[in-house]
């Protein structure tokens, strides 16, 4: 478990490194640049883990009772952790915490693993086997309370909560697939009343949602000599792996999402056709960036090559109007390159030296501007003077930043985690494919839409 002291520890560095790059004139090394970046995601990686770490581990009612209300054995080798599974939610397998979902995803990739090739992988020991009965719904007098669909659910909160930017935003369980939010969740317009007399309604237009859910796959690999041990052993460590790269891809979508599949004009790939699995490609709306550097132009604002100053940050927040009006609905999205080169040069920026331990929060907040927190994400990138990224990494040195208010935007997802098992013949590996179908939606007529805004073009 993370402890306070590493908090502390990567917390100075950071600070030392803020310091050194604000005080110091070396805002020109992109060697400091790339230390700054290691060491804050170290820090948000292992808030993020501590976060899962601390979340309320879910007992297992019943858990040493077998399919057919007999008591697991004590000579079963897991007969130990299920007891603390029972009591506490949780168990230690050596120095690691092993979750109930632990075990019952080492059971599915393992019995999977068997499947495809029996004679290379042994089937799941009569022990586990049992263990898994005993603790899901296939245990008799154990309870529903926790059955292979709630811990598929675990695992999604796990990624669920390591996200930045998805956090930011309200999040819609899709039904269907286009899904359209009602009407009635907009925000009204108040009109004063006269008796017998219809009001103006208020334009539906502007309220109206649709969600269009795009998939994101990810393959994890595993030697064909799998060992029932050594899975239950490494599954927690692969777990929260998961779990941060999976948030890590929300966000990325969310921030990314073109749909554009051209020679020219995605604004990950403005240059050349991107390739036909990029995980940015949406099979509905576009995302965050997408909004102010293609749908709506209007609220791009060009810093003119030159330094980030107080005035573009104005500038871009006025272009938000009545939707920037209020500090503590808004975020300002942003890299690490801009943070360094431009934000940390300006003194209404509150920074991690003033902010101490608390302003890495799991958002991925490292100061505010104004009362706006500062969010970084490492999946938004340098890009060339339009604001868009080209496809030769040389050409994007440009920074840049995004300005959104976070009730404007809705993320929704059509189905939740799904884990499956496959086989590589020729890597002699079997592969454990995650996939997650996500949808990510702005608020009203996008060409005209006033709650998103950018900033493009600063020297960093």
């Amino acid at each position: 478990m993370a402890s306070q002291a590493e908090f502390e520890t990567l917390v100075g560095e950071i600070a030392q490194l803020s310091n050194a790059i604000r005080e110091g004139g070396l805002i020109d090394s992109e060697k400091l640049k790339a230390e700054f970046a290691t060491q804050f995601k170290a820090l948000t990686d292992l808030q993020a883990q501590q976060k899962l770490e601390e979340a309320p581990d879910r007992r297992v009612p019943g858990a040493l009772v077998g399919p057919n209300g007999e008591v697991l054995s004590k000579s079963n080798r897991y007969h130990g952790m299920l007891k603390n599974f029972e009591q506490a939610g949780s168990s230690r397998y050596g120095a690691t915490k092993v979750k109930p979902v632990d075990l019952w995803m080492a059971h599915n990739l393992i019995k999977s693993a068997h499947a495809l090739m029996p004679k290379l992988v042994n089937a799941p020991s009569d022990d586990l086997d049992m263990a898994i009965k005993a603790m899901t719904a296939e245990g008799t007098g154990t309870g529903a309370e926790i059955v292979p669909t709630d811990m598929a659910t675990q695992l999604w909160d796990d990624m669920y909560l390591a996200s930045r930017i998805i956090g930011l935003m309200q999040p819609i369980n899709m039904t269907s697939n286009p899904f359209e939010m009602p009407l009635g969740l907009g925000r009204p317009t108040w009109r004063k009343g006269k008796e017998r007399t219809r009001t103006t309604t208020s334009d539906s237009s502007t309220q109206k949602v649709t969600l269009t859910a795009t998939e994101l796959v990810a393959d994890q690999e595993w030697s064909y000599t799998l060992n029932e041990d050594a899975v239950v052993a490494l599954m927690p460590a692969m777990r929260a792996n998961l779990a941060l790269s999976g948030g890590e891809a929300m966000d990325a979508f969310a921030l990314n999402a073109d749909s554009t599949l051209a020679s020219s004009g995605n604004i990950n790939s403005d240059d050349a056709a991107p390739d036909a699995d990029s995980y940015y490609l949406s099979e509905g709306q576009d995302g965050i960036r997408h909004q102010w550097l293609v749908d709506n132009t209007a609220q791009n604002f060009d810093a003119g090559g030159d330094a980030l100053v107080d005035g573009d940050i104005t500038s871009t927040l006025g272009k938000m109007d009545k939707y920037a009006t209020d500090p503590s609905k808004l975020a300002i999205l942003t890299d690490v390159s801009t943070y360094l080169g431009g934000f940390l040069k300006l003194d209404t920026v509150t920074t991690i030296d003033k902010f101490g331990p608390s302003a890495v929060v799991l958002s991925g907040q490292l100061g505010s501007y104004r009362g706006v927190p500062i969010v970084l994400s490492e999946s938004y990138n340098k890009a060339e003077a339009d604001g868009k990224q080209s496809s030769i990494p040389a050409a994007n040195t440009l920074g840049g930043f995004t300005a959104m208010n976070r009730a404007m935007w809705t993320v929704g997802f059509m189905r939740d985690l799904l884990i499956e098992v496959d086989r590589d013949v020729r890597a002699r590996t079997y592969i454990m494919v995650s996939s997650f179908r996500q949808a990510i939606a702005a608020h009203g007529t996008r060409s005209t839409a006033k709650h998103t805004a950018g900033c493009r073009n600063i020297l960093v």
